[in-house]
């Protein structure tokens, strides 16, 4: 299907880890999403045509598991080209690890998952980036005592920043939560698209998922904790803004 000037590619890597709420944040915003399972045979594009933007989804995969999922090389291949494009871009935790690493950064492992609900902390760059700074509000303990509120679920991680990048958020222990390339991509190692069913999937397929964990409370947990929607919902559609204004 050719492209249009609405139009953003959106990668799936694999079922668990679906749009979510980009899908309703992108129809709000009069943009069509192209969702693009390689997975399930997808051909993913030979570069972005006339895209106007591109997201790219988390996984359970390392983000140089080319050997398992083939497609890992042209998901790559495709970050670098919206770079050079200036295309506005989306990495959401594999898909910032795959953009760390097509474009020169470093991503390592950590000695423990970060898994559930965290906190991150914005640089004054992040409070001040059209994007991040849109999630500046929503503490997990309500009185702007902590950073905004976040899901996270990963234990790869961005270690190092690409050349041209800026800091725009660290997570609980002071890790590379969120960052930008040049000025139309964006990197975060959280889930801004997450929903509460989700949550319940990843508690009952993930191997990172604490043992003993019970699916419908880590579920619950969630939803009861409704500015993790919002700051998700926020950044979504702040980043959606920047397709429409590019």
């Amino acid at each position: 299907m050719d492209a249009h000037p609405s139009d953003v590619l959106v990668i799936e890597n694999e079922a668990d880890c679906p749009p979510g709420l980009l899908a309703d944040v992108l129809s709000r915003a009069g943009l069509t999403m192209h969702l693009h399972r390689p997975y399930r045979g997808d051909q993913l594009p030979a570069d972005l045509g006339t895209f106007e933007g591109l997201v790219v989804l988390g996984g359970g995969m390392g983000a140089r598991d080319d050997a398992e999922h083939p497609w890992l090389p042209q998901t790559r291949r495709l970050l670098a080209l919206a770079v050079d494009r200036h295309l506005p871009t989306l990495g959401i935790c594999l898909g910032a690890q795959l953009a760390a690493i097509a474009l020169e950064g470093r991503i390592g492992r950590r000695e423990q998952p970060l898994v559930g609900l965290t906190s991150i902390a914005l640089t004054d760059d992040g409070r001040e980036d059209p994007v991040l700074g849109a999630i500046d509000s929503g503490a997990l303990d309500g009185d702007g005592g902590s950073g905004p509120a976040v899901l996270s679920w990963n234990q790869d991680t961005v270690t190092g920043l690409p050349p041209h990048s800026t800091l725009l958020a660290k997570d609980e222990d002071g890790g590379i939560a969120a960052f930008r390339t040049g000025t139309s991509l964006w990197a975060v190692q959280f889930h801004p698209e997450v929903t509460a069913q989700v949550v319940g999937t990843w508690a009952r397929t993930s191997d990172l998922t604490r043992a003993g964990a019970e699916p419908e409370a880590m579920a619950a947990e969630f939803a009861g904790v409704p500015q993790v929607v919002a700051a998700g919902t926020a950044l979504l559609e702040a980043f959606a803004q920047q397709v429409l204004t590019d």
